[in-house]
């Protein structure tokens, strides 16, 4: 069995048969459907290659938006406004009998 090389003309597999520097390069590089065979093969069965892919994926990724608090005050002028609408309707609403 051969070790597959990049078209860089380094190896995409270490003495491990693992995935190198390279190796993930041309598989995160490839279209979805167009990856190299024998690496998405082998990043299916290895523990420790999928551990690394999914551990530059997650440094890769845009970090959660911070979660603002609650404004009070928004919800207390929301009731308040609902309060005297509530109360225009009820004083308009006896003006007109």
């Amino acid at each position: 069995m051969t070790t597959p090389v990049g078209s860089s003309g380094r190896a995409l597999l270490d003495a491990r048969g693992c995935l190198t520097a390279a190796g993930f390069a041309a598989l995160t590089g490839a279209p979805v459907g167009r990856a190299p065979a024998e690496l998405a093969s082998h990043v299916a069965g290895c523990s420790r290659c999928q551990e690394r892919m999914l551990a530059v994926d997650a440094g890769s990724a845009a970090p959660p938006a911070a979660r603002r608090e609650p404004r009070l005050w928004l919800g207390l002028a929301v009731g308040l406004a609902a309060l005297l609408l509530a109360v225009a309707a009820l004083i308009l609403a006896s003006r007109l009998r």
